[in-house]
């Protein structure tokens, strides 16, 4: 990784820009001429659809009519006005002046009911200091579909919970980044290593239970809740933790999700305290649930999280610099958004389309946004003390969504943030931020 981080170093930012945005290009440009194999018919109807627990163009696979597909995303963020920033959350994901991420998936299907899955994602992070990373995002895993009602994924997938986990792909969601509820409280992206079991009860009841292999509490960040713990292991799992869901869409354009995580974080570390070895077990309980209101391009959606974090004691010696987490955490946020096109379209227009434009397809959402999270809700008394960073937030977001096809889209939206925790020496903030992201 560090020779792969000097050879990112050696160009600057906009020359990396330059290299993603081509071979993004390219790899839209590949799959249009593929499109245009098919008959007129075909292509007229192309829709992406979505498979449960995956995003549109990881889901490719499965609705294609080959043994194989290509698919991917990229996004290219830009926040212009963010200088001399403190990295007080110690994650420069969360506080970026630009940010450069492609992905590619390969599905090839075995047989009709086992398929392989696969994605590799390079992300490219960096302030306007000399401070920058660069990383490499894995999945792979293989689906079995034994019936309608019992499914299984097995391998580095994207765990079923909250909503941006599965639906991460830039045209999914409204605002530049993904909401600060689904970064801070739900570690999105969140991807481990394990077995689901999905299907569909009903035609409007479906289900996921997952086992994987657990977060890492050594790595918990105060400022940042659970989201650290997040790694890829090769190892034997020393502790299982659970993922269940359940969601319902028997109400005409609404659907309804409940989803959790129940698991112990320690993986078999220990501390000492009062010259004794005690284990840490850093049990997590979280629930998360959506509501979501669809149609004819206006879309409500309402995402909530509560989370419990144990032996938070024990946690601060275990982590590097003590940190101080929440053993109680909450987190919600209210968004909607309407295509406004449709109000200025005064008669049919004839088709015209290009691999970049569609006139059939274009939209402009405008959207508002208010998320409300705590990292610290409730405290181990005994913690109070310490000194710690504290996420404790109200956010306004208002701005806009520019398709110029279904699968291309230009963001821009500005962010109010205020932090009530008094500790915090800038509370508030004024964020714009721009944005590129398609999928194909």
């Amino acid at each position: 990784m560090n020779i792969l981080f000097t050879i990112f170093r050696i160009f600057n930012h906009r020359v990396f820009a330059l290299i993603l945005i081509s071979i993004s290009v390219l790899a839209i440009i590949h799959a249009q001429e593929i499109q245009a194999d098919t008959s007129q018919t075909v292509q007229e109807g192309f829709k992406f659809q979505q498979q449960p627990g995956l995003a549109l163009a990881a889901s490719k696979i499965f609705f294609s009519d080959k043994r194989y597909s290509i698919s991917g995303f990229g996004e290219f963020n830009s926040v212009p006005l963010r200088k001399n920033v403190a990295n007080d959350l110690g994650d420069l994901e969360l506080y970026y002046s630009g940010l450069y991420r492609f992905a590619t998936f390969f599905g090839y299907k075995i047989t009709d009911k086992l398929i392989w899955n696969s994605e590799l994602q390079i992300e490219y992070l960096h302030l306007y200091t000399e401070e920058q990373t660069a990383e490499f995002v894995m999945e792979a895993f293989l689906d079995y579909s034994y019936k309608d009602y019992l499914k299984a994924r097995f391998g580095f997938y994207p765990l079923t919970i909250g909503y941006i986990n599965n639906n991460d792909e830039p045209v999914m969601f409204y605002s530049v980044n993904r909401p600060e509820v689904e970064r801070l409280i739900v570690p999105t992206t969140w991807i481990e290593f394990g077995l689901m079991f999905y299907g569909n009860i009903t035609k409007d009841l479906s289900y996921a239970f997952g086992l994987s292999q657990g977060l890492n509490s050594k790595s918990y960040l105060s400022g940042t809740w659970i989201r650290q713990g997040r790694e890829i292991r090769f190892d034997i799992p020393k502790s299982i933790s659970i993922n269940p869901q359940l969601t319902y869409t028997g109400v005409k354009n609404f659907t309804f999700s409940i989803s959790g995580y129940f698991g112990p974080s320690g993986q078999g570390e220990t501390v000492l305290i009062n010259q004794m070895n005690e284990d840490v077990n850093a049990f997590i309980s979280l629930g998360t649930g959506y509501i979501k209101y669809e149609k004819e391009g206006f879309r409500v959606l309402g995402v909530g999280a509560l989370g419990g974090l144990s032996d938070t004691d024990k946690i601060a010696p275990l982590t590097e610099g003590g940190q101080v987490l929440g053993k109680n955490v909450y987190a919600y946020m209210f968004e909607a958004g309407k295509d406004i096109l449709p109000w200025f379209r005064t008669s049919p227009v004839k088709r015209k389309r290009t691999w970049l434009y569609d006139n059939h397809e274009l939209s402009l959402s405008l959207f508002g946004r208010y998320e409300r999270l705590n990292t610290h809700y409730r405290m181990d008394e005994r913690l109070n003390v310490f000194t710690r960073v504290e996420s404790d937030l109200s956010i306004y977001v208002i701005g806009f969504n520019f398709n110029t096809r279904e699968n291309i889209v230009y963001k821009l939206n500005y962010q109010y943030v205020f932090n009530h925790y008094q500790g915090d020496p800038t509370p508030k903030k004024y964020i714009l931020e721009t944005g590129i992201g398609f999928i194909f």
